[in-house]
């Protein structure tokens, strides 16, 4: 029986089960009662997990509505499902995922109204369409929302949000990140207990998915890849974690030593730089976020083009490209004018070229924001704004234009405002999650 204090809280753990059910511990450890959350999940995959804890839990199963959300909500619920889709060759109609969404949206409906959640916590780095329904009907019920994702600063911080993350973040101005109030979900008890308990040392974090027993985890695994392609929301569990969780020993192999690269950073006196970091196209960023620019071989082509006008021009230009480690897609270039560099760091890239980065809206661009490098954004972010990136360009010719227009000295770059967003971003916006950094650092810069 829970007590009228109690605040019920629905957690759907999609991105980070161990982490969030280590805070909703720790916060029952030093809050004892103070929450009871309530655990949703929607795959054979999480169902199987969570009979492994002592923990509340609600299983919402695939079926099909004809109606329930309204046009323009239900658009916005499946726009990244029917992204991904049309990425993958168009494996099911929108009005298939919108008879899916809709029957999502009624059963969380009931549950909301049936058990009178007080808050809502979900990971949104993938906004799945059970994640994208979780969102929009706690908003049309009312109910504050706590969204986490990984850190703007990796891989000690991350992020949570009363809103939703990257540009659909809290975040509207430099102003407002400057002023002393906090934000409005900053100022509720359950933001304010989950950071009360952070940071926390990494390892102190449970394994909650190797309690599963291995047959479990298989069956579900096998029952998610057995579903028809047009399912791809089902398809998409957490199939990489069962491996490492599961079948591996957990533990990442090592990153390949760096190795000599082609460019010459002698030269750099003479070249003016620009880097552009590769991002996943199947990536929220990418599908939901990124207007003009759909394919990394799409992204190529337009800073080839833009290299080849530059010098054209008379500004010696050349492109450093680098690939995303969490990418499955491999993009080749050849062009006099580009090298691609996996073998450098991004703080090395910044350090031997002094580039400009360009990028769509990576975690990269506050990273050189953060190293007093300019940038210039493609696609929507939360950082566009004004004073701290150089510009946000949705075409060739008004990148070209701003980058000639930077290099010959008629607009400049206000490292000063940038050092202050991203100081802002750590002291108001960002938590310290992690006391210390993993042994084994990667490279997950997006």
């Amino acid at each position: 029986m829970l007590s009228k204090k109690t605040s019920r809280v629905l957690v759907c753990p999609f991105g980070d089960l161990n982490l969030l059910v280590h805070l909703f511990q720790l916060l029952e450890k030093k809050l004892p009662g103070k929450y009871a959350p309530t655990f949703l999940s929607f795959t054979k995959y999480d169902e199987a997990i969570y009979r492994n804890f002592d923990a509340r839990h609600v299983h919402i199963a695939p079926g099909e509505c004809h109606e329930w959300f309204a046009k323009g909500d239900l658009d916005d619920v499946c726009r990244f499902t029917h992204g991904l889709s049309h990425y993958h060759g168009g494996l099911a109609s929108n009005d298939y995922y919108g008879r899916i969404a809709n029957h999502y949206g009624a059963e969380i409906h009931k549950l909301l109204q049936s058990s009178a959640f007080d808050s809502a916590v979900y990971f949104n780095g993938r906004l799945n369409l059970f994640i994208a329904c979780l969102d929009m009907v706690a908003k049309q019920n009312g109910i504050p929302r706590l969204v986490f994702e990984q850190g703007l600063f990796r891989p000690d911080w991350i992020t949570i949000d009363g809103n939703g993350v990257n540009h659909r973040n809290s975040i509207q101005s430099c102003s407002q990140l400057f002023s002393d109030e906090a934000f409005c979900y900053q100022q509720r008890d359950l933001f304010q207990d989950i950071r009360s308990v952070l940071p926390i040392d990494r390892d102190s974090i449970p394994k909650i998915k190797r309690r599963a027993s291995l047959p479990s985890l298989l069956r579900a695994y096998a029952s998610s890849k057995l579903q028809p392609r047009r399912n791809i929301f089902l398809r998409n569990a957490e199939n990489r974690d069962l491996l490492e969780s599961a079948l591996l020993s957990g533990k990442r192999k090592p990153p390949k030593p760096p190795v000599s690269g082609d460019l010459n950073a002698s030269e750099a006196h003479d070249v003016r730089y620009l880097f552009c970091p590769f991002q996943v196209e199947t990536d929220t960023q990418i599908v939901l976020h990124s207007p003009w620019i759909s394919r990394m071989r799409e992204l190529v082509d337009v800073l080839c083009s833009v290299v080849d006008r530059l010098n054209e021009s008379g500004i010696k230009a050349h492109v450093i490209f680098k690939g995303h480690p969490l990418s499955p897609v491999e993009t080749t270039v050849s062009h006099p004018f580009v090298s691609v560099a996996d073998h450098l760091s991004v703080p090395e890239i910044f350090e031997l070229y002094k580039p400009v980065v360009v990028t769509i809206n990576s975690t990269v661009g506050i990273e050189a924001l953060d190293a007093g490098i300019p940038v210039v954004t493609l696609g929507d972010a939360f950082f566009n704004l004004p004073g701290v990136v150089l510009g946000n360009c949705r075409d060739e010719e008004s990148l070209t234009d701003l980058l000639s227009r930077f290099w010959s000295n008629s607009i400049g770059h206000d490292v000063d405002m940038a050092k202050r967003f991203t100081l802002a971003l750590r002291e108001k916006y960002q938590v310290r999650a992690y006391n210390r950094e993993p042994t084994l650092r990667q490279d997950v810069s997006r």
